[in-house]
């Protein structure tokens, strides 16, 4: 599926003639699932960067509703979806589907992030805060995709993350809701070794993506998180319901149904 990708790191910052151009992050996004069977899931984030905003979105998740939302989409992917399952039985991964729900939009003139996600078919939408990302810069330095990268570390909502940022991309963003460095975010890696973020490209961008969700239900990020562990945690059984499988359930580790921001569970 990798295979997509053409990766163009064309960009010449040295210029400095970023002002007003859109730009494409493409980030690998692995976390996992099950460290006891070595069970990793992956994704590939976009993270499309304009002059005022830039908007995070899972590629895998944009094409499926991208193809379900087509006249004949449904009726594809249903056909995609019975072939992959003849094929290699319940642990059918070939069909398009979803990956990462979050859709993150930093508007670059104000505090707040704008965090759209999904339970299920139903869209929610919450505000989230820059300023609670409190950084500490280190002295290590290391060479990413050619460029320098400074090393910083924080602590975010329940997890301790490290992360390497450029200052040669003059841009204070990164994957997911990331954000707050003088530079763009090329890796990060939380302390537990359950997510990572990965750049992997970096190109012009004539056609940025959308946010393609209409309005969502107005939450906020607790009461979202909160939710949603509630609906992963009994998905497997929903999932088999709905399209007449037979996954077993992972009762090995299952770390991941915290998320990315486990301190909802002492809230």
């Amino acid at each position: 599926m990798r295979r997509f990708l053409i990766i163009l790191m064309d960009i010449a910052f040295s210029s400095g003639n970023v002002t007003g151009a859109n730009y494409r992050a493409v980030y690998d996004f692995e976390y996992t699932k099950d460290s006891i069977n070595s069970i990793i899931e992956k994704d590939i984030l976009y993270l499309e960067i304009s002059k005022n905003s830039s908007f995070c979105f899972s590629y895998y998740t944009y094409y499926t509703d991208s193809l379900r939302n087509t006249p004949d989409g449904q009726a594809i992917w249903r056909k995609l979806f019975s072939a992959a399952i003849a094929k290699d039985g319940t642990n059918a991964t070939s069909f398009p589907h979803k990956r990462s729900t979050f859709m993150v939009t930093k508007c670059y003139t104000s505090d707040t992030l704008c965090i759209k996600d999904m339970i299920d078919n139903d869209v929610y939408e919450y505000i989230a805060s820059k300023n609670e990302f409190h950084w500490q810069l280190c002295d290590s330095t290391k060479t990413i995709n050619g460029f320098e990268a400074h090393k910083a570390i924080c602590s975010y909502h329940g997890r301790d993350w490290t992360v390497w940022f450029s200052s040669d991309i003059p841009f204070s963003d990164g994957p997911w809701v990331f954000c707050g460095l003088p530079g763009l975010i090329l890796e990060a890696q939380d302390k537990d070794n359950l997510f990572s973020f990965r750049l992997v490209g970096l190109m012009s961008n004539q056609e940025p993506k959308k946010n393609w969700l209409g309005n969502g239900k107005k939450t906020d990020r607790i009461s979202f998180l909160k939710k949603k562990y509630k609906y992963l945690e009994n998905l497997t059984s929903i999932f088999n319901a709905e399209m007449g499988t037979n996954i077993p359930e992972n009762k090995n580790d299952t770390r991941y149904l915290d998320g990315l921001e486990p301190d909802f569970k002492s809230k």
